[in-house]
């Protein structure tokens, strides 16, 4: 005769009754135990690893919350700001040129001028005026 829960006698389509084991209770409490330690381990190694300027911001995160969809929103959101935030250093740092120019164009035309081709131009024209 089997034994149950391994197996559910042939012709009973319902489970209203059924019998009950401590002994088998607490080897699916350890098996569950066992699961749970493996998980909260590769957790927080992930969480350690990912440390900016030696804050653990993903152990924030998880302190605000745990919901697998709002973690999945975050990194989507995270991964769409990746890419604008280098476009947007890109075009801060042209902005900053101009602003530069704007700011001090005197400054900006006698440190990056390059007026060599002009004296040499005129030098021609004097010489050949000559």
């Amino acid at each position: 005769m089997n034994k149950y829960p391994e197996r559910i006698p042939e012709g009973i389509s319902s489970i209203d009754t059924f019998p009950f084991s401590f002994n088998s209770g607490k080897g699916a409490k350890r098996n569950l135990e066992s699961q749970l330690e493996q998980i909260n381990s590769r957790i927080d190694k992930i969480v350690e690893h990912f440390v900016f300027n030696d804050i653990p911001i993903i152990h924030f995160v998880l302190k605000a919350t745990n919901q697998k969809s709002d973690l999945k929103k975050m990194a989507k959101a995270i991964d769409r700001l990746a890419d604008l935030v280098s476009v947007q250093e890109e075009l801060s740092n042209k902005l900053a040129v101009i602003n530069a120019l704007e700011a001090d164009p005197v400054w900006f035309t006698t440190t990056f001028s390059d007026y060599s081709s002009e004296i040499d131009r005129d030098l021609s024209d004097i010489i050949d005026n000559q």
